[in-house]
């Protein structure tokens, strides 16, 4: 008995923490991050789960009483509605112009229903039925959504210098981790094997406590990683581009490009050091046109634009290294255009072999012997 009241304090304990962390995450986006439509979802949904861990609460102050296994399976209807957010988050966030919040808020209607109808007629079946349809459209949002960021990257490689604020990868493999949540939920279920909140196995403390663990950390990263999160758009960079197009410092033509080194204008004018460069700006700013420029990278240098930026960035990189010995490998990346030293060090890597601090090591071995 005393063993028992020791897990549900804990777990209330723990549920709690957790809805003051998820209340938190979601007031710093509400507060100072409201951009973007995906911002403020997160921020609803964030909302909407912490009020899912009060399940801990009710089931531990009801599970003696004659309803406590309607109430129970009630609630955990509720969850599949904050897995619905979930989803409007996930497809706000891939598709950041496509959709508005009315149109979003309609995935969350058949878990909505499920929960009503269950609250009225009690019947057992709605329970798988609305688990079968959750593992479906999560397989078939996964599905779309992967095909759309790998689609996207592709379009920010061709046109972007650095990818670091729009890239969606990282919200890739957070599909498939939620996918894959869901279907140890679903096995859990239909093995009818009581992994969480539930005092009868000893295990489930452990359990209930790595879910809230991770649950905050998830929160946490999510946020960190969407205040940081831009949306790249050509039809805006085009836009800009032809509002500019009169105050554009240069005058060239692609014609003229044709005969002309740009590779020698770049350098010149050391356009890659601004770290926002994309393919629209760096076209103005030679008097080309957009598609002329991509033609000339893609083709005749075999590269993408973000790939044909980089390599002048670590040309700027080796020599900064080789003619000052007292700046940080940060101060180094800065100072040559890379948003951040985690890029700097792939991409450096990757081109050269070997890492930018084995170069600077080499590089001061060889001044030491030719003084």
């Amino acid at each position: 008995m005393n063993g028992e009241c020791f897990y549900w304090l804990l777990l209330c304990f723990m549920s709690g923490f957790t809805q003051c962390a998820l209340i938190g995450c979601a007031v710093f986006l509400l507060k100072h991050h409201r951009t973007y439509l995906f911002q403020k979802l997160f921020a609803l949904t964030l909302v909407l789960h912490s009020f899912g861990f009060f399940n801990n609460f009710v089931v531990a102050a009801c599970q003696n009483l004659p309803f406590s296994e309607f109430l129970n399976t009630l609630l955990i209807f509720y969850d599949y509605i904050i897995v619905g957010a979930y989803m409007m988050f996930a497809v706000s966030l891939v598709y950041p112009t496509k959709f508005h919040f009315g149109q979003l808020l309609l995935m969350e209607l058949p878990f909505a229903c499920a929960m009503l109808l269950f609250a009225i007629t009690r019947n057992a079946l709605i329970y798988p039925a609305i688990q079968i349809f959750t593992l479906v459209a999560s397989l078939i949002l996964m599905t779309c959504l992967l095909f759309s960021i790998r689609k996207n990257t592709a379009v920010l490689r061709d046109n972007v210098g650095n990818l670091e604020y729009f890239d969606l990868r990282w919200s890739a493999c957070l599909c498939i981790l939620l996918f894959v949540i869901q279907v140890i939920w679903a096995f859990e279920s239909v093995s009818n094997q009581a992994w969480f909140s539930a005092s009868e196995a000893k295990s489930n403390l452990l359990f209930d406590s790595l879910y809230c663990i991770l649950i905050m950390v998830f929160a946490a990263f999510v946020s960190r990683k969407i205040v940081q999160q831009k949306v790249y758009s050509i039809a805006k960079e085009e836009t800009l581009a032809s509002e500019q197009s009169d105050d554009s410092p240069r005058s060239l033509y692609h014609e003229i490009l044709i005969d002309k080194d740009i590779e020698s204008t770049i350098r010149e004018n050391r356009y890659y050091l601004d770290n926002s460069l994309t393919l629209q700006k760096l076209a103005t700013l030679l008097g080309t046109n957009r598609q002329y420029l991509s033609t000339y990278i893609n083709q005749e240098k075999q590269m993408t634009f973000y790939e044909y930026i980089n390599d002048f960035r670590l040309e700027e990189a080796k020599v900064l290294m080789d003619r000052d010995q007292r700046l940080s490998l940060d101060e180094v990346a800065g100072l040559s255009g890379f948003n951040s030293y985690s890029t700097f060090l792939r991409s450096f890597a990757k081109k050269y072999g070997l890492t930018p601090s084995k170069y600077m090591k080499t590089a001061l071995e060889r001044r030491s012997a030719n003084p």
